[in-house]
């Protein structure tokens, strides 16, 4: 059961009440992910209260992702989405770490290539310059949340080889390893339907939306080190981006 006190009595609505209690014990992990919480008929009975209210909280649980209502199974906690924060520059690595999840990657690619038209324009190289190809499935706390396509210029003098980078290497520390600093980067995000390759490589269905992100990260100098393109499966991932301030109307 919930374990906790309900104050009738109290300007909050009772079904908002609710819908805080059982969202903080989502959140804190008593309630843990793809577990099924205590049904309606319990929750009315424990508070004394209506089923009304009850299925307002959870409607309310459910319409913004915490929870998924299943015929004859009963109230599931969903998995929660991780956030990226847009306003700092971080590695796929480095971001997962900073929020205490475990990141991790299975190599499927990488090798030397002639860069596409559009690969040589991002990169500012000629179409006869070669650059490292990384293709990399995408795993936090061991799930599949995407996959990431990098080039990256070999004019600043180091390979990235099989021999060198693992399925645990970051890749900004492994360039800044050869005293690259890395100083800014242009960034575009939409959200796209998966091609039939996405689907097949990320296993999921037809109408899983994907979030679907290119980067090109250059070095203190404005010089392009990297260009990536990176498809997140939109039930997993979502952006949280801090406006500075606001002009106009």
């Amino acid at each position: 059961m919930l374990g906790e006190v309900i104050d009738k009595n109290s300007k909050i609505p009772i079904y908002h009440q609710l819908y805080q209690l059982i969202k903080h014990k989502i959140e804190n992990g008593e309630f843990k992910e793809n577990s099924i919480i205590p049904s309606e008929a319990e929750i009315q009975e424990q508070f004394d209260i209506s089923r009304i209210t009850v299925r307002r909280a959870i409607s309310d649980l459910e319409h913004d992702g915490y929870v998924k209502k299943k015929r004859g199974i009963g109230t599931i906690v969903l998995p929660r989405k991780k956030y990226r924060n847009l306003s700092e520059l971080q590695s796929f690595s480095g971001d997962a770490k900073a929020k205490g999840d475990k990141p991790s990657s299975i190599i499927l690619v990488c090798k030397e290539i002639q860069p596409s038209v559009k690969v040589s324009e991002k990169l500012k190289i000629g179409l006869e310059e070669k650059v490292c190809y990384l293709k990399r499935l995408r795993l936090l706390n061991d799930k599949l949340i995407g996959i990431n396509e990098t080039y990256v210029s070999l004019k600043f003098g180091f390979r990235i080889t099989k021999d060198n980078f693992d399925s645990n290497s970051s890749l900004y520390e492994f360039i800044e390893k050869y005293g690259i600093g890395l100083g800014s980067a242009d960034e575009t995000i939409e959200a796209i339907m998966p091609t039939k390759e996405l689907k097949r490589e990320l296993y999921i269905d037809d109408h899983v939306p994907i979030i679907y992100k290119e980067r090109v990260t250059y070095n203190e100098q404005g010089i392009p080190v990297e260009y990536s393109e990176n498809s997140y499966i939109g039930a997993e991932y979502k952006y949280n981006l801090f406006i500075m301030k606001v002009r106009g109307s």
